[in-house]
């Protein structure tokens, strides 16, 4: 199984302002849809939330959380909802910043948007940047006028 970070942050490493993202590029969504599609997504109560607790369609949608909800798997520990996943050859982590923060040194690759603006914002992704080259190499690029899709594998 290989366990991936997706991500969008802004060069600040902001991922969330007042529960939602604060850009809308629909090429980013795309990009987002066409990498999870048919993969389990790993996700936050708050990620869920901001979802309107609706689960995302053609994916196994996984919610850390001590709630339950009838429409998707929920579990309360990290560890646990990795073992649920075990079977599957890709697992995408969606959010929010502290199940980034808890996952990071879990993960065999990051999938990032980097957006090339500072915005503000009240949610930020874990600092990786410092980690490329030693812990982190870039494997793939495609720049954008606003952004740039990068992927990362674990060294």
């Amino acid at each position: 199984m290989t366990l991936i970070i997706i991500a969008a942050h802004s060069k600040n490493l902001v991922i969330g302002k007042d529960g939602k993202l604060p850009w809308h590029y629909s090429e980013d969504l795309k990009h987002f849809k066409s990498r999870t599609m048919g993969c389990p997504i790993l996700m936050g109560r708050g990620v869920f939330e901001e979802l309107n607790e609706k689960p995302l369609p053609g994916r196994e949608n996984i919610v850390l959380t001590s709630r339950k909800y009838d429409q998707v798997t929920t579990f309360d520990n990290i560890p646990e909802a990795i073992q649920h996943v075990q079977k599957y050859p890709k697992v995408y982590i969606i959010g929010g910043g502290q199940i980034y923060k808890q996952t990071l040194n879990l993960v065999d690759r990051l999938e990032i948007t980097e957006i090339k603006k500072t915005v503000e914002g009240d949610v930020y992704f874990p600092e990786y940047r410092n980690d490329i080259g030693t812990v982190w190499k870039e494997v793939h690029r495609e720049s954008y006028e606003e952004f740039d899709f990068v992927d990362y594998e674990k060294i």
